[in-house]
């Protein structure tokens, strides 16, 4: 995601009470921690929700690992991490003894009671699920579908089928069928003993995300593109009911455990109850974001949610009142910033909200929001005033990014923001004010050192300067030919550097607006601005893979730091100015390279240091004054907060 000079900012705040007390260290924040890692906030993105059988443990895997909570309390129990990826799906065995998990890479065994990891097997396939007797695990690839031996991991069968991009795989629950879906809409059956295809069932108009089979054995139920959930006949495939009403696609359907209810999750954020028999709508439940996961405990007391919001809902099954929520998870953090007195963190994510943490507990304090929520989407440029009391922000237009590469997604979203800039009193959350005038969407924020001013870059080709106190606009700077993509004060507020569309950086005197210089060399777009804390280098990025130094007083190009295989999305001065922090990545190149941060030796001209333990891209990056603790944001839904002397201080190990 774009850097804003928010970051730039972030140099000049104390956290001294970052150093995190004992009563913190047993705390779920330092559970499963890369090494030199001091504490995550945040718990990760939800890929998948499932109870154990006894109904007392409730898991919900996702970007950090597989978090296993008490179902009743919601209490946290532990967290089953290994490896560096996303854990996509779980299942339990029969017993609830065993969790079979799926990354990107493995398939690995879990013992519940111990908490330990027993077995990986290799990669299966894009998605794997467990037989109801557990001792068989389905998977599927580009060279069909996959019947494996649950204990050793041996292949026992293989279908000739070809699946969707992301397929549903579902055993009945005699494990004698196994049910697909393809990309057209189409369902099909086969006989897991013989691998025989049985059946075809066509109606869907597109993809299908979820399927589920009555108890009984009788009724397959399917959600998904085409806002519809249909039931089907097994034993003859016929259709039995086309069940109409959500809005938007359907992600997910469960039966109750009496066959009784059918429960369908929308993205239309409505959680709706079915009579299984007839089709007849029996309740309609509403929640803040996407219904992405729905599922009964096994006793069919409660129902479960999980939202695109990342918030996880337990509701009376039979009234359909909310008992209980859990928050923590978290969808893509575009970006954070640290309060002046360095214990409040706030969080952009892509679930359109700004979140206040406390540093010390890791724990939430407050959601922002604006009053004009209809034409907001997710905010992603932040800046904290000088004394912590203001925070400014801007936000990209709601817009669906699911269809386009990550790179495309990160430029679409960056030039589809709203003209405005809000601003909230972190003390109250209250909102204080929004600045209107841009023409077209802000790209970047800087306050200045002493707070007073407020620097905003437009797609319309100007930087405003605002005065803070009165909320009124000082002056309009002019001069640059294409949209102003980043923005940085000096920390003697002299002079302010804006970076444009065109891969120009202008300097301007910060107190009467005058154009000092000009430097070119970038050969696209200007992603990141940070000054040195003497005010005599700048330091630019952008998707060109490139890292460059600048005298700000001549306008020289002083150097050109290599080894990017890709685009630099940021760059950060440490306090002292001895490190620099950048991260980069490329579409065309693996994710392990969305997810470096690179530290490099200003001085000596080399790299320190690379990180790569986020699950997905990092975001942003940010150094505490004392530049003894660098935190990171990522796509994964985590903040992870690292102890720079143990990194800088060991060798380097590039992931």
């Amino acid at each position: 995601m774009k850097r804003t000079s928010s970051f730039i900012l972030l140099t000049l705040f104390t956290i001294s009470t970052l150093y995190l007390p004992c009563s913190f260290a047993e705390d779920y924040t330092q559970w499963g921690l890369p090494e030199s890692a001091k504490a995550r906030i945040g718990k990760g993105e939800i890929n998948d929700v499932r109870y154990s059988p006894d109904g007392t443990i409730l898991a919900v895997a996702g970007s950090v690992g597989i978090w296993l909570y008490d179902a009743e309390t919601l209490q946290e129990l532990a967290l089953l991490r290994k490896g560096e990826h996303s854990v996509r799906n779980i299942s339990f065995s029969p017993d609830g003894t065993t969790l079979v998990s799926d990354d990107s890479d493995d398939v690995m065994l879990w013992d519940v009671a111990t908490r330990e990891h027993k077995r990986t097997f290799e990669r299966m396939g894009r998605h794997v699920s467990l037989s109801p007797d557990g001792t068989t695990l389905a998977s599927e690839n580009y060279k069909g579908i996959h019947l494996s031996d649950a204990k050793t991991g041996a292949r026992k069968k293989t279908i000739d089928a070809h699946l969707s991009y992301r397929p549903c795989l579902v055993f009945s629950p005699n494990g004698q069928t196994l049910a697909g879906t393809h990309s057209s809409g189409a369902i099909s059956l086969w006989d897991t003993n013989t691998g025989e295809h049985k059946k075809t069932l066509t109606g869907h108009a597109k993809g299908v995300y979820s399927l589920s089979f009555s108890p009984d054995e009788k009724t397959l139920a399917s959600g998904g593109r085409d806002q519809t959930v249909r039931l089907w006949a097994v034993e003859t495939g016929q259709l039995k009911e086309t069940l109409t009403g959500h809005t938007d696609d359907v992600h997910s359907v469960s039966f109750s455990p009496d066959g009784q209810t059918l429960a369908t999750g929308s993205e239309d954020k409505t959680i709706r109850l079915w009579d299984a028999k007839t089709g007849k709508l029996k309740k309609t439940l509403k929640q803040a974001g996407q219904a992405n996961h729905v599922l009964f405990s096994p006793d069919g007391k409660t129902l479960t949610s999980a939202s695109s919001h990342h918030t996880i809902r337990l509701w009376d099954a039979e009234t359909g009142k909310l008992q209980k929520t859990l928050t923590g998870h978290g969808i893509w953090i575009v970006g954070t910033a640290f309060s002046p007195d360095g214990k409040t963190l706030a969080t952009m994510s892509r679930d359109e909200t700004i979140r206040l943490w406390d540093v010390n507990t890791g724990q939430y304090k407050m959601d922002l929001t604006s009053r004009h929520v209809e034409n907001i989407g997710y905010f992603e440029r932040v800046a904290f005033s000088p004394d912590g009391r203001t925070l400014a922000a801007v936000s990209g237009k709601k817009t669906d990014l699911s269809s386009f590469s990550e790179y495309t997604a990160r430029t679409i979203a960056s030039r589809s923001g709203d003209s405005a800039i809000y601003l909230w009193d972190t003390h109250t959350g209250k909102q204080q004010a929004v600045l209107t005038g841009h023409t077209a969407s802000v790209e970047s924020v800087s306050f200045s050192p002493d707070g007073k001013t407020l620097a905003s870059g437009s797609a319309d080709k100007t930087i405003r300067l605002w005065e803070i106190a009165t909320e009124k606009e000082k002056k309009i700077l002019t001069g640059h030919t294409a949209s102003i993509t980043s923005l940085s004060f000096s920390q003697d507020g002299i002079t302010l550097a804006s970076g444009g569309l065109n891969g120009n950086i202008r300097l301007w005197d910060a107190n009467t607006g005058e154009h000092k210089i000009t430097l070119t060399g970038h050969a696209a777009e200007v992603r990141s601005l940070s000054f040195s804390p003497d005010g005599e280098i700048l330091a630019s990025t952008g998707p060109d893979g490139t890292l460059r130094l600048w005298d700000t007083n001549t306008g020289e190009h002083k150097k050109t730091l290599t080894g990017y295989k890709g685009a630099v999305w940021s760059v950060l001065f440490s306090p002292d100015g001895e490190i620099l922090a950048s991260q980069s990545g490329s579409s065309r190149a693996s994710i392990t390279l969305w997810r470096r941060i690179h530290l490099w030796d200003v001085i000596k001209d080399r790299e320190k240091k690379t990180l790569a333990e986020h699950t997905s891209g990092v975001t942003s990056v940010s150094f505490s004054p004392d530049r003894q603790t660098l935190a990171s944001a990522s796509e994964d839904g985590t903040v992870l907060l690292w102890d720079l002397m143990t990194i800088l201080n060991t060798t380097n190990n590039t992931k």
